[in-house]
């Protein structure tokens, strides 16, 4: 059961744009049912919640266990690694699924709230639901099935944001929103098993499923590592700061993170099986990188320096004038935020040649840096904050291109030249939209409309210019 075979130039371009618009309609059906089901739930069913999912996430991680993502790599027709895997991960799900459920009652004790017992034990079985996916899904990803993944993950969408809109208005409450994610979950379990190739058996041999065990586990850690830096970031933030100051810095972040889910993510999802079938060819990985590398560079670098200058009217247009402090820290964090998926792309080559281990050192010496950064900045303002963090990414991404890029054969100088002009590119645009609007006092809407078409002007001409490397650049897809 295979989709019709397709050229990897087009997996990747058909692949990507599949998964972006999955993502893209995630926002929108957020934008849409988030006023209506805000109208009919209260603030303690959201808060409930969110008490609950902070847990869930952590738990799911470890859940998760990184064998889905070895085992796209496994090129071999014999599938006891893969029925293996299947079965560890169903054991570590329902083992974690019970062990929350069963300290749901203490955990809602602590919190004095008595209805949180309930809730997050039913969301335990979010966790179940998730590990019977991860192996049918790897299967799917492997064979470049993004199609049917984007009909699973749009079923599940659409089913799930129905099913807690009708709860809601059946007066069901904190369940609406309970409910909303185990039909996600469930939907997107069954539509996989269906859709994919992929059918479990009674077979298990812990010798074929070892080394998926050791690369899941050390990309487990480095995982762990990063959402642990980001809880501690949160939390000190929060501590030193106020609340006020976390919320802003949460809404710029939010804001500078959407380009990393609707192109970058979903790039790295289709690239990822397409670059691991090569892993042993380091001349044809090399080429890969610096394309994807000069592709991503073109797509973000100038369009998201554009939107950090163009941050006062965005802000003020979509969430009001009361969040313009989120746009001057959007402003202030959109280098790192730019620059950070255009090197962490290479993480995804890392990956494939199997070497999880680096991915796991740099994870653990970036976090290390950010907090020591953060531990000084945050003393100060949330301006030195956000300064900070764009300096510290900035000066950790050189470092991480030099150890990554000799393991992909490429050098420094290979790099500078594929992305180099593109950064500079958004320099000169970012300071030319400020001329602009310094000499013309635009509106909102016209501010906003000059950064798109400068945007739209730079990735257009750009990948014009750059057609004869770029065509050359593809063949080595092929």
């Amino acid at each position: 059961m295979t989709d019709r075979p397709m050229s990897p130039v087009k997996k990747l371009v058909t692949g990507t744009a599949l998964i972006s618009s999955v993502n893209a309609l995630r926002l929108a059906v957020q934008l849409v049912s988030l006023p209506l089901l805000a109208r009919l739930l209260n603030p303690e069913d959201y808060g409930v919640v969110a008490m609950a999912m902070p847990i869930l996430l952590f738990v799911m991680l470890f859940a998760d266990s990184g064998l889905g993502v070895s085992l796209v790599r496994e090129k071999t027709a014999d599938m006891t690694a893969w029925h293996s895997c299947f079965w560890l991960t169903a054991g570590l799900g329902a083992g974690l699924s019970l062990a929350l459920a069963a300290l749901a009652p203490s955990f809602a004790h602590w919190m004095a709230e008595p209805t949180l017992a309930a809730v997050m034990a039913s969301l335990a079985s979010v966790i179940m639901l998730q590990s019977l996916t991860l192996v049918p899904g790897a299967a799917m990803q492997q064979q470049a099935m993004f199609s049917r993944i984007a009909i699973a993950e749009i079923i599940a969408i659409l089913l799930s944001v129905g099913v807690a809109i009708a709860a809601a208005l059946n007066g069901l409450g904190v369940w609406a929103l309970v409910w909303q994610q185990i039909v996600m979950y469930a939907v997107r379990l069954v539509l996989t098993a269906l859709l994919g190739p992929y059918r479990p058996r009674l077979v298990f041999a812990w010798q074929a499923a070892r080394g998926h065990v050791v690369f899941g586990w050390t990309l487990l850690a480095a995982n762990a590592i990063g959402f642990g830096g980001r809880s501690v970031e949160s939390i000190m933030i929060g501590k030193f700061r106020g609340a006020a100051d976390l919320g802003i810095y949460g809404m710029a972040f939010q804001f500078a993170r959407l380009p990393w889910m609707i192109v970058t993510g979903p790039l790295q999802f289709v690239l990822y099986p397409l670059v691991a079938g090569a892993h042993s060819d380091i001349a044809k990985l090399r080429a890969q990188a610096l394309l994807a590398s000069k592709v991503l560079a073109t797509l973000l670098l100038a369009p998201m320096a554009l939107i950090g200058a163009a941050g006062v009217p965005i802000f003020d247009l979509l969430l009001s004038e009361k969040w313009r402090d989120a746009a001057y820290i959007f402003a202030l964090i959109i280098p790192a935020m730019a620059v950070q998926p255009v090197t962490g792309v290479l993480g995804t080559f890392i990956l494939a040649i199997g070497r999880p281990e680096i991915q796991l050192r740099l994870t653990l010496q970036s976090t290390i840096l950010w907090m020591a950064c953060l531990s000084s900045a945050v003393w100060f303002d949330l301006t030195t904050v956000a300064i900070a963090y764009t300096v510290s990414t900035l000066a950790f991404s050189v470092w991480s291109l030099k150890v990554m890029l000799p393991l992909l054969g490429c050098s420094l100088k290979d790099y500078a030249k594929a992305v180099g002009g593109q950064a500079i590119l958004a320099i000169v645009m970012a300071g030319t939209y400020w001329a602009i609007t310094q000499i013309w006092a635009l509106g909102d809407v016209f501010a906003i409309l000059l950064a798109v078409v400068l945007a739209c002007g730079c990735v257009g001409i750009s990948l014009l210019l750059a057609r004869r490397d770029l065509t050359e650049s593809l063949r080595a897809l092929r």
